[in-house]
């Protein structure tokens, strides 16, 4: 059952219904039920509650891949009835209308709001075979906490630049950069959020690379082959994503050992400084990184209350240093214990 609009709210649902894709943008999701009923998304708007929008059409046009809408809890009632899909739902799909993400106040009166910037996370370009496989009919935006999206089904890298190089890059010359994703999906399907900030840890160790020397030259060839410039931040997790994902395995090998002394970390580091000659890294430099990661992971989590070894194959909880600062949700940057972040400057890090 559909949730009640109150007194001044829509009474029946649009003509024609729109199925939101899983993690699209509000703002996506409603100028695809706009458009597909003969309104422009300004007179949609208008069906949705108060707010502010530009007084240029044209402009509110391009709101969907600029920025991010969010209603109060009233909007959201009226978005339900429009959409003829109840509001759990809607909030089940479209993560910037989870209860988190609502307008303070407002119960009986709907508002919206488009401001400058989205308040988490980046608008990604949904994969277009993707959308075709759905029917969704046009561009959907997907509301993403890293600042790409990787498609393995149909071999894709998009990510949330605006008219700057291709919209797309193609993965078909760049296998190691697929394997490196189905490794992400590895970690976090056998080992959970351990997993999955051992990946952040890892995309933060490269992002400092990177930074520091983004000629290396594996990277560079890869920056060339999606047809980036290899000094263009856009290009950085792209390029970067094999050997993040190569060295997040090597973490994990480190945290399964449950060996943290100086004599250990030391042969972890030998390790590692092997690696980086092979990827081409400049060694000296790269271990300034992992210098700082093992100090964040020299010490482990209380044995009673956290084991740092897995039980039956699949529990990892990580060391008492990286707990303390990562994050459970958001993107890798908030999801690693290391301080950086990709547009910092060499001397910020």
């Amino acid at each position: 059952m559909l949730d009640d609009p109150g007194l001044y709210g829509p009474r029946s649902p649009l003509p024609l219904r729109v199925r939101p894709v899983a993690g699209e943008s509000t703002g996506s999701f409603v100028n695809r039920l706009a458009h597909g009923n003969g309104l422009s998304l300004a007179d949609f708007l208008d069906r949705v509650g108060q707010g502010e929008a530009s007084a240029d059409p044209g402009r509110v046009e391009k709101y969907p891949q600029s920025t991010e809408m969010y209603v109060n809890e009233a909007g959201l009632r009226y978005l339900s009835v429009l959409a003829d899909r109840s509001s759990g739902l809607l909030q089940r799909d479209l993560p910037s209308l989870g209860a988190d993400r609502l307008l303070a106040g407002g119960q009986e009166d709907a508002e919206w709001r488009w401001p400058w910037e989205p308040l988490a996370g980046h608008l990604v370009r949904y994969c277009p075979p993707c959308g075709d496989d759905l029917d969704v009919g046009e561009t959907v935006w997907l509301m993403s906490p890293d600042s790409w999206q990787v498609c393995l089904r149909h071999g894709s890298w998009s990510d949330d630049s605006r008219g700057r190089g291709p919209d797309f890059v193609r993965l078909a010359e760049l296998p190691e950069t697929m394997t490196a994703h189905r490794v992400r999906q590895q970690l976090a399907a056998r080992w959970g959020p351990a997993g999955e900030e051992l990946f952040a840890d890892a995309f933060q160790v490269a992002v400092y690379w990177w930074t520091r020397m983004p000629d290396t030259v594996c990277w560079v060839q890869r920056a060339w082959t999606a047809e980036l410039g290899a000094r263009e931040m856009r290009a950085a997790p792209l390029v970067i994503y094999p050997e993040a994902a190569q060295l997040a395995l090597a973490m994990l090998d480190f945290e399964c050992a449950g060996q943290r002394d100086t004599a250990a970390r030391a042969r972890w580091l030998v390790g590692m400084e092997q690696l980086m000659a092979q990827w081409g890294v400049d060694v000296t430099e790269g271990r300034q990184a992992l210098l700082v990661w093992l100090g964040r992971h020299r010490m482990g989590m209380p044995t009673a209350s956290a084991p740092s070894r897995p039980a039956g194959g699949r529990r990892l909880v990580l060391a008492l240093g990286h707990d303390r600062i990562a994050s459970r949700t958001g993107s890798v940057g908030q999801r690693s214990c290391l301080p950086w972040q990709l547009g910092m400057t060499a001397a910020e890090m």
